[in-house]
């Protein structure tokens, strides 16, 4: 029983220094809390791919998926208005702003095709959500666009109603 006790104790020995050597490993680099680095120059006219990040005045998206059309919307914001169709894109969106909820920074759909057309977004949930400055949160938006629009190639998701901060439906 002695030799057993002892080998268990050279196994937990030779187990907490291999672990002390990991402990003293060199420390991953430290990622920066804003991701501004990292947001793409676009507009509505070059729009950034799906998939990377946009921004404009302190308030960035990043297109994960898009719905093109989408009627399952309708079940949550009933039927769109005649010779209009609803579209749906998830996107994640940071603020570097205090006191925003997700209705402040709710995102404008565009058209490459027609500048003319401007959608604002709706939100499927009941309730705003407030958010926190650098925090990352999705959201999924619908818009009502005319049928003669409703083509991911040519849709454009904005953070506002400016020219910057624009991302394609679609990845390139």
């Amino acid at each position: 029983m002695r030799s057993r006790s002892t080998a268990l104790l050279s196994i937990a020995a030779v187990s907490g220094l291999l672990l002390a050597g990991c402990a003293s490993t060199a420390e991953p680099e430290a990622t920066p809390t804003s991701a501004a680095s990292s947001v793409v120059e676009s507009s509505v006219t070059e729009p950034a791919a799906a998939g990377e990040r946009v921004g404009a005045d302190g308030n960035e998206l990043e297109v994960w998926s898009s719905i093109v059309p989408d009627e399952s919307a309708a079940a949550v914001l009933d039927e769109p208005e005649a010779g209009n169709q609803w579209v749906t894109v998830n996107v994640a969106q940071w603020v570097t702003d205090e006191d925003l909820s997700d209705v402040d920074v709710a995102p404008v759909l565009r058209s490459t095709e027609d500048e003319s057309f401007s959608a604002d977004a709706l939100s499927q949930r009941s309730v705003d959500v407030p958010m926190t400055p650098e925090k990352s949160y999705t959201f999924v938006w619908s818009f009502q666009v005319p049928e003669a629009l409703v083509d991911a190639e040519t849709l454009v998701v904005c953070v506002g109603s400016g020219d910057e901060g624009c991302s394609s439906l679609v990845a390139e």
